[in-house]
């Protein structure tokens, strides 16, 4: 997960280690297994041979026993169920994969939408199979409007040119210790003219990384991005959006890979320490097929054959684009801005923006 404190995360490390070696005993689970290592307590919804399960540093529970969850479960798919976890102190909630038949009746509710592995506001995908889903908390379900908006002008005045900020003054939370990719894009109206992202080992140098790389792929390609950058920065909405993965795709088969993947998701994969994707936009473009479609074009386009998708070698995922925030191009399109001083202005501390 994201937000993981240095302490918690080398508890969970051990942990995962543990797991690895439960996981080659029990090749029918071994996936879900390794999922599930080290993540707290989780709630398991209609599923009693789930709950027989032993995994290192996770306590599985019978949402049943716990009233007020099961019945936001049972509830309208807009019910408040990250709150009720938090609530309840779960980590977590372990979805049977018939869990639909157990809640017959209830046609719209949260348990159903979860069933049918369907994204939900303050969840986030980890692991997806016939035989159960898992999900966790969002780790970005708290963060502030003014956090999300601070964010994105920062980024604004990181690809104009501005010095870095030092890491010690991004926010605590920005500034956690997790793999996390985060994306900038530079878009004019509804059409995107640049976009770059960058890995990092928190949200606040993933961050930085992307900017950079952004500002020196326009400066690279001045002429053909249609001018200097401080001439043409006024006119563009600046975007910064978390790329994240909402489950890894337990079964290969394309059947179940269209399934599970959505409108809103687009696809993934690691192979030997590479990370290949293609967003959503690309995932379901006109005429492109469906998603298992899309995960072929992604393997041939870097010279993988289509049998690899269904070896071992290869872990799936639906990728998920979150919008962090967006800072609105200062000047209307279509008129001439001249660059202001603010947008050159250096950034000492994320703090001058938040207003901190």
């Amino acid at each position: 997960m994201f937000l993981i404190t240095p302490a918690s995360r080398l508890v969970r490390v051990f942990a995962f280690g543990l797991c690895l070696l439960c996981a080659c005993r029990d090749s029918g689970r071994s996936g879900l297994t390794r999922a599930l290592c080290g993540r707290g307590t989780v709630a398991v919804l209609a599923g009693s041979e789930l709950l027989e399960m032993h995994v290192d540093g996770t306590t599985l529970v019978d949402v049943a026993r716990m009233p007020g969850v099961l019945g936001v479960l049972r509830a309208r798919a807009d019910a408040p169920l990250p709150s009720a976890l938090v609530g309840a102190h779960l980590d977590g909630v372990l979805v049977e994969g018939n869990a639909a038949r157990a809640l017959a009746g209830a046609q719209d509710s949260v348990a159903r939408h979860l069933a049918s592995y369907a994204s939900l506001p303050g969840l986030q995908g980890l692991y997806l199979s016939p035989l159960a889903a898992l999900y966790v908390l969002d780790p970005t379900r708290e963060w502030t409007p003014a956090l999300r908006q601070g964010m994105a002008e920062v980024a604004r005045r990181l690809i104009a040119g501005a010095e870095p900020p030092r890491m010690s003054s991004f926010p605590d939370v920005l500034r956690r210790i997790a793999p996390v990719e985060v994306m900038v894009l530079l878009r004019s109206g509804k059409h995107a003219r640049l976009w770059r992202s960058a890995r990092g080992t928190s949200f606040a140098r993933a961050l930085v990384t992307a900017c950079d790389v952004a500002r020196k792929r326009w400066l690279e390609r001045e002429q053909a991005m249609g001018g200097p950058l401080d001439k043409s920065l006024p006119r563009l909405d600046v975007e910064v959006s978390l790329l994240s993965d909402d489950g890894e795709i337990g079964v290969h088969e394309k059947a179940f890979i269209d399934r599970v993947v959505g409108p809103t998701h687009g696809v993934g994969y690691e192979h030997k320490g590479a990370w290949r994707y293609l967003l959503p936009e690309d995932t379901h473009k006109p005429g492109s097929g469906k998603p298992s479609d899309a995960y072929l074009r992604l393997l041939a386009e870097e010279g993988l054959p289509a049998s690899a998708l269904s070896g071992a070698e290869l872990r799936l995922y639906r990728m998920a684009v979150h919008t962090v925030g967006v800072s609105p191009a200062p000047a209307p399109a279509g008129v001439q801005a001249t660059p202001v001083q603010d947008e050159i202005s250096p950034v000492h501390a994320p703090s001058e923006i938040l207003g901190r």
